[in-house]
């Protein structure tokens, strides 16, 4: 049993999964989520308590985990009327996994610490909300490494792998770079799908056919069945997606970085989710090729 107290913010695809993940290893959690149906699921389950506002998760938790949709809902839970601010102190630590601007999370971590003495883990994590159920996550981490050792142990037990990479924004360089990577790869794999349909190809077998070429990977075996069968169900919105390329386009500006692919891959992104009716998944990029709209 563990013996350690934690506070969830974000009940969300990834943060259910995760707090699911936490309880079957006896974490004692109080969680809170601003829409309050998205707390349903947790009700029955005898060591999560459901918690009204932000500021009361810190009155009670040192250790709170923040999983929440973009940089802005960051600050609100942090900052804003019923935030944690009002309770935080030198003790308390916000571990937080979600994926926002980096110039933000610096801002945010040198708030807090200044106005409470508190300290900030960004640990952006990668790999759906199926592999924080399993605690396969990969996650990306920054901040002071005393403080990542005080959570080690729960990094641990939601991730197959953390990786260190330095200062407080560091894990989020890092998710931007995991981001590029992950999410050209939807229209790489929307267009293979296309083209195979073109040619009348069983596209069912591609996965298993290319496994042990170059063009194997981890989406290969998970993404691209779910796109040639349609299957656009969310483990994680287009919207969120276009968000994080939106975000790879600012960082880009800054250092004057060419990303001729991302930016691409935002303008598909900008036309599913301006067209869609629907919270889709990433997968629904493919929609665009058969339609003919790009």
């Amino acid at each position: 049993m563990n013996n350690l107290n934690i506070g969830f913010i974000g009940i969300g695809l990834m943060g259910l999964s995760l707090v699911k993940r936490l309880s079957y290893l006896d974490y004692k959690i109080e969680a809170y989520d601003k829409n309050l149906e998205k707390l349903d699921p947790l009700k029955k389950m005898s060591n999560i308590k459901l918690i009204e506002n932000a500021s009361q998760i810190s009155k009670f938790n040192d250790i709170i985990i923040l999983c929440v949709d973009k940089t802005e809902s960051v600050k609100e839970v942090v900052f804003e009327k019923n935030g944690i601010i009002n309770n935080a102190n030198e003790n308390t630590i916000i571990l937080d996994l979600s994926t926002t601007l980096v110039n933000e999370t610096i801002n945010f971590a040198n708030q807090l610490n200044k106005k409470t003495g508190a300290s900030w883990i960004d640990a952006p994590v990668s790999g759906g909300p199926d592999k924080a159920l399993e605690g396969n996550l990969a996650i990306m981490v920054g901040g002071d490494e005393k403080v990542v050792d005080n959570v080690k142990p729960i990094l641990e037990a939601i991730s197959s792998k953390f990786t260190y990479f330095g200062v407080t924004g560091s894990g989020q360089i890092v998710k931007m770079i995991n981001q590029i990577i992950v999410l050209n790869n939807y229209a790489i794999l929307a267009e293979a799908a296309s083209f195979a349909k073109a040619w009348n190809v069983d596209a069912c077998k591609i996965p298993e056919a290319l496994s042990d070429g170059h063009a194997g990977s981890n989406l290969l075996k998970d993404l691209f069945p779910r796109i040639v069968n349609r299957d656009f169900a969310p483990k994680g919105y287009a919207s969120q997606i276009l968000k994080d390329l939106q975000m790879v386009s600012k960082l880009a500006e800054t250092k004057n970085t060419p990303i001729p692919m991302s930016s691409l891959t935002t303008k598909l992104f900008t036309i599913l989710t301006n067209s869609a009716k629907e919270n889709l998944d990433g997968t629904s990029l493919v929609k665009l090729y058969e339609s003919k709209k790009i």
